[in-house]
């Protein structure tokens, strides 16, 4: 009896992430690092040098910002025509989420000090 119960129960989740994915409910992120033009030419990426980890969640809409540096960082995120959105002044192992961000591209910065140390983009879909 249980046996059928959870068969039935595994076919209606699996109905339902059909309709999801059919209908267009799904809202996807992405995020791309941006290259220094050397690095870019070469087809190089020095990780040892990220500042952050940032990273989606695409069932949830939410973009995860995870501090890895030991300074404090500025973390900026920009519209694309340059509006400010959203400001954080991160120190080591501070985590934020960003979740309230319309559909669209967007660009972040993150500065140690006065350099800017990475950069990138993300896209809401």
């Amino acid at each position: 009896m249980k046996s059928n119960f959870t068969l039935n129960l595994l076919k209606q989740k699996i109905f339902l992430l059909f309709l999801l994915f059919t209908t267009g409910s799904f809202i996807s992120c992405s995020v791309v690092e941006a290259l220094p033009d050397a690095e870019y030419k070469k087809g190089i990426s020095n990780h040892k040098e990220k500042s952050v980890k940032i990273y989606p969640d695409w069932l949830k809409r939410i973009i995860h910002i995870k501090s890895i540096e030991k300074n404090t960082l500025d973390l900026f995120v920009f519209e694309v025509d340059g509006t400010l959105v959203r400001h954080f002044k991160m120190s080591e192992g501070d985590h934020k989420r960003l979740s309230d961000l319309d559909r669209g591209a967007y660009v972040y910065q993150v500065f140690k000090g006065d350099e800017m140390s990475e950069s990138g983009k993300i896209n809401i879909k």
